[in-house]
């Protein structure tokens, strides 16, 4: 999510719709019309399914016995702390695969596939291991929760970091730092002694396989399954699904920095305690929306935009919790986001401006 802006009028209308170009192949306007979850997709027998087939392999060739649990989602990640896999449910059908090609960013080659399987995998060796929370980890790769900004500003060509994935993504967070890392020191073929010789990343790299000597074939102290929003449970329509991708910008637009005064009022003032209120926020981010979609009947990206939103203005005042009182900040919050999800159900606005 790009960082909050000064806000402008509210808008009423939904998002607009996808472009109809003549690349979209027959029988989409069919497909588009149909609920994701009613399709029935399925990793077994696809591309996928050979691809995490190689994952797995590559894992167990530098000595690692984990093999996370791959399932079809709405977008490519892993549940915070949780050491699943994620993937985009196009992926799982030609059809669906084209119509992204056609509607989206531009659809994954089998290349770009295994970049990100290899990259989750390390979020998820990080997950199930708890690495992030030994000293080791920190020195090298900060703050486990320090707070996420989409809008990061990236020093390119820095020799700190890893290249893998576009963007110098590594330098995003100090768990994205990880997953890059990991990902280029499983990479077969990489020779990545011999590429980041003389760069700062090399001590990561180094601690990679350092790590995976004393810990691979042990069992993980955390085998969490829970997965972020499964293939069967997204009620939205393809069609929406690519309308709804462009919420996060307008939530952003219309949301500004309105409810700050709401949120400082939630939550505790900066240095009144250790614990920042995003990290909260993220650690509670699937439950949150679980629970308002639920007993509000707005779509799961709705919600889920206006959360982020949330966290992203929490993080920039510096707001803070106290951890005895978890319980009452996560109610609070469930209030909130139910009210603006009830509001902009029933006026397409989250509140009116004066």
């Amino acid at each position: 999510m790009s960082a909050a802006v000064a806000a402008t009028p509210a808008f009423r209308e939904k998002s607009p719709e996808p472009h109809f170009g003549d690349g979209l192949p027959a029988g989409s306007a069919e497909l588009l019309q149909a609920r994701i979850k009613d399709l029935r997709l399925h990793l077994s027998g696809t591309v996928l399914e050979r691809l995490i087939s190689q994952l797995y392999a590559e894992l167990e060739a530098k000595g690692i016995s984990l093999k996370p649990e791959c399932y079809l989602s709405d977008q490519w990640g892993c549940p915070s702390g949780v050491p699943v896999i994620g993937i985009p449910f196009y992926l799982a059908d030609p059809h669906l695969h084209s119509i992204e090609e056609a509607l989206g960013a531009g659809a994954e080659t089998e290349r770009d596939i295994m970049m990100y399987l290899r990259h989750e995998a390390g979020h998820c060796v990080n997950y199930a291991f708890k690495l992030f929370e030994t000293e080791e980890w920190r020195k090298l790769f900060g703050d486990y929760t320090k707070p996420y900004h989409e809008d990061y500003k990236p020093q390119p060509f820095s020799k700190k970091y890893v290249v893998h994935i576009s963007g110098w993504y590594a330098q995003k967070h100090p768990d994205e730092d990880f997953a890059e890392t990991f990902a280029v020191w499983l990479t077969p073929g990489s020779d990545w002694e011999k590429r980041y010789k003389g760069w700062g990343a090399l001590k990561k790299l180094q601690y990679v396989q350092s790590v995976v000597e004393a810990r691979g074939n042990t069992p993980p102290p955390s085998t969490a399954l829970e997965h972020d929003l499964d293939v069967d449970e997204m009620e939205e329509t393809v069609l929406d699904h690519y309308r709804e991708r462009n919420l996060a910008e307008k939530v952003d637009l219309q949301l500004g920095e309105h409810l700050d005064l709401d949120l400082a009022q939630l939550f505790e003032q900066p240095d009144a305690s250790p614990t920042r209120a995003d990290t909260l926020l993220r650690a509670e981010k699937q439950t949150l929306i679980a629970a308002v979609t639920q007993y509000s009947g707005v779509s799961r990206a709705v919600v889920r935009s206006v959360l982020e939103h949330l966290q992203e203005r929490t993080s920039a005042l510096n707001l803070t919790v106290h951890r005895e009182k978890a319980h009452e900040y996560v109610t609070k919050v469930t209030s909130l986001l139910t009210t603006l999800a009830m509001n902009y159900l029933y006026t397409n606005r989250f509140f009116e401006l004066d």
